[in-house]
């Protein structure tokens, strides 16, 4: 990789060994639950008694500083674990006596060390803020289990040490109980040999970078769970450097606050996936790859650092009621508004994100209703039967998500023009298909996602009931009602002459749209694999009027009849999925 440095290969302990760490004040804090801590111990030990020559724990990436620790960037989650259970074996050590010396190596090694005319130590990591006093005092300081346990009893719940303690105690409590079992001396010859294998055998990827931007890149790119620091981290780091850099302390509290906040908002959603569509909604289209250096450029001054952090804060409440039509953002709009927001939710419109992210800002209620339509309209007619490009959608939304935002699609003329949904729906025809092209695509549609399918035939239903009302309101709409295909998926001998006759019937066909209809769920389960005689004699019961009309129009299934009624279905698709 051009330009990121060297990336050799080392022990994780030789690391701990031969340099000092130090975590950024604002990076993440100590986030390892308790399993995650076991997990990394159980693996190592794992190998260390199959004496594997190497186990790898993945990648760490680090940039230099003005002071002689490396900065982490990836990887003090491992680091930090790491300290933590040599802690705990220096301090089962040092209880005896003639031990104390192996103890005070590890202490020396891996811990922690005082150069000549100092008294306390210095970490070989120093963690965030709200973690390095505790790590100082209750990990690099030699303290006893119980000290560790009254502690914990006294922070809350969601106290930012609170992990970093539970990891502690972990450790010691394992490390009792090996040694309850086991003669002193087995003890200390397994835990110094656990040690050493972490410092021979368990093998990190170092990857040294020069500057963020590398770093930023790299994190965009990789597809590695044990990836620790997110691009959204760096940013976080970069606006409070540049916050930093006024010297006000109130203004690097308040936006702590805020982003504390923001980060508690996205906790239920991809954090990471937020910080793109948050670019893209203000400024457009931008490949991931320069995604931080250019929001480094654009808000390089304080003043913006703390604008841009506000308008975060508030976006990201917006980002995570994309997720859920129940958050209260979407209290002021109509129940109408909201379904389309669940549909879009099941829908998968990801793409979509930015364009709404600019119109809560832009449009009133009765507008963005409009736009949840359309945007509802064009997924489905663009993405779900049309198979169009992801990638052309990305695009385009991204255009029109910037455009709405600085107001470039607007409606009327005069003095004050207004964004409406109707301006957008004029500048999207590349990705909102033709009534002609979409009937076409939906005639041979297939679909294997049981939920989608659902959605797509009981919308059809509610406009085969507006159409056979005579234009009224549908009424008593069918309730729990769940898919069943007509040709089943794995048709028994009941439909051995229709396979007979054409082969390939099932497998061109059972997915068909034609091919589904809706049914009360204990129906579905007793019409299973029936014959579809028999079947007609159930569906002619059904609530569904698109399923009950079955057996009115067909007298066998075969592909002729697949066919005939998915043409119906996509006259009926064609009315339903209309932006007007």
């Amino acid at each position: 990789m051009a330009g990121t440095g060297e990336t050799p290969t080392t022990g994780l302990a030789k690391l701990l060994q031969d340099e000092r760490f130090l975590v950024p004040t604002h990076q993440r804090d100590f986030s390892w639950s308790v399993d995650e801590v076991a997990l990394l111990i159980d693996d190592v030990e794992a190998a260390y008694d199959r004496k594997d020559e190497q186990y790898f724990v993945g990648l760490m990436v680090f940039m230099g500083s003005e002071g002689p620790e490396k900065i982490v960037l990836d990887g003090q989650q491992r680091l930090a674990t790491a300290v933590i259970y040599f802690s705990a074996v220096r301090n089962w050590l040092g209880k005896y006596s003639e031990y104390r010396k192996d103890a005070d190596k590890i202490d020396t090694w891996f811990i922690g060390r005082s150069e000549l005319g100092q008294i306390d130590a210095e970490p070989r990591i120093i963690l965030n803020s709200a973690n390095h006093q505790t790590f100082l005092n209750y990990v690099v300081k030699a303290v006893d289990i119980n000290d560790l346990k009254m502690l914990l009893s006294k922070l809350k719940r969601f106290d930012r040490n609170r992990k970093l303690i539970e990891a502690a105690i972990y450790c010691h409590e394992r490390i009792e109980d090996f040694a309850k079992e086991n003669p002193p001396d087995l003890v200390k010859n397994r835990l110094i040999n656990v040690i050493l294998y972490f410092r021979e055998s368990v093998g990190v990827v170092r990857l040294d970078v020069k500057n963020e931007d590398t770093a930023f890149t790299i994190f965009e790119t990789l597809n590695d769970r044990g990836v620790e620091l997110s691009p959204l981290d760096l940013v976080k780091n970069f606006l409070f450097r540049t916050a930093a850099s006024t010297k006000s302390s109130q203004r690097l509290r308040d936006m702590e606050d805020r982003w504390i906040d923001m980060m508690s908002t996205l906790s239920t959603v991809k954090a990471d996936a937020f910080l793109k569509a948050f670019w893209t909604s203000r400024h457009g289209r931008i490949q991931a790859t320069n995604l931080f250096a250019q929001f480094k450029e654009q808000y390089k001054a304080p003043d913006d650092a703390l604008n841009v952090s506000i308008d975060m804060l508030s976006v990201a409440e917006q980002y995570a009621a994309l997720e859920t039509a129940e958050h209260s953002v979407w209290a002021p709009y109509s129940e109408t508004a909201r379904q389309h927001v669940r549909s879009l939710k099941l829908l998968g419109a990801r793409q979509m994100h930015p364009i709404l992210l600019a119109a809560i800002a832009k449009f009133d209620s009765a507008e963005m209703e409009r736009l949840l339509k359309l945007l509802e309209a064009i997924t489905v007619r663009y993405q779900l039967i049309g198979g169009g490009r992801t990638g052309k959608l990305e695009i385009e939304c991204a255009r029109l998500a910037q455009a709405i935002y600085v107001g470039k699609i607007v409606d009327g003329a005069g003095e004050r023009p207004v964004v409406t949904a109707r301006a957008v729906f004029q500048e999207c025809k590349e990705i909102y298909p033709s009534d002609a092209a979409f009937g076409d695509e939906f005639r041979t549609a297939r679909e294997t996602n049981g939920q989608k399918a659902v959605y797509i035939i009981r919308a059809l239903e509610r406009e085969l009931r507006r159409r056979e009302q005579q234009g009224r309101a549908a009424e008593n709409e069918p309730g729990a009602l769940t898919l069943e295909h007509i040709l089943p998926k794995n048709p028994g001998a009941e439909w051995a002459a229709e396979i007979e006759e054409d082969p390939s019937f099932r497998e061109d066909c059972v997915h068909r749209y034609g091919n589904f209809c809706l049914q009360v769920g204990g129906d579905n389960r007793r019409v299973g694999r029936l014959s579809f005689e028999d079947k007609k004699k159930l569906y002619l019961k059904s609530q569904s009027n698109l399923t009950n009309s079955i057996p009115v129009h067909y007298k066998v299934w075969d592909r002729d009849s697949v066919d005939s009624r998915q043409a119906h279905m996509a006259n009926l698709a064609v009315s339903v999925w209309r932006f007007q």
